[in-house]
């Protein structure tokens, strides 16, 4: 009996700024996408590569919550990604190759510092030396 891996999904989930509340579920990349695309930190300059991006982004994207400015629900689809900002989409790339990169995102709580263990509270004299009996 094999092993059958489960493709990765990613819930992305935007808490600040203009894009708070959106959320974008998306599947992962293989890593032939990943070199024809030149890497994860893909040179976004390149109108060529945003293009590349948009549209490897619009085929693996399974839904998001995003509506129009009549609260309509805006399909996931390529189309949809052309008709948005340019910052709009490259946050969504950048949130996205974050995750798969495995940029995990900072902590909840800051851990908390800790006690001074016993070890570093016993008293470390020198010991008289044995005297032989």
């Amino acid at each position: 009996m094999g092993y059958k891996r489960n493709p990765k999904v990613y819930k992305l989930r935007f808490q600040d700024g203009d894009m708070a509340g959106l959320e974008v579920t998306l599947r992962s990349v293989s890593v032939g996408q990943v070199i024809e695309l030149g890497g994860l930190g893909a040179d976004t300059s390149n109108g060529e590569t945003v293009e590349q991006m948009v549209e490897l982004l619009a085929e693996r994207i399974v839904e998001w919550n995003l509506e129009d400015e009549n609260g309509a629900p805006v399909p996931p689809t390529l189309e949809a990604l052309k008709n948005e900002d340019l910052d709009f989409v490259l946050a969504i790339i950048n949130e996205w190759t974050s995750a798969a990169a495995g940029v995990s995102a900072p902590l909840e709580t800051p851990s908390p510092s800790g006690e001074t263990s016993l070890e570093a509270s016993l008293p470390m004299e020198v010991l008289s030396p044995s005297l032989a009996s």
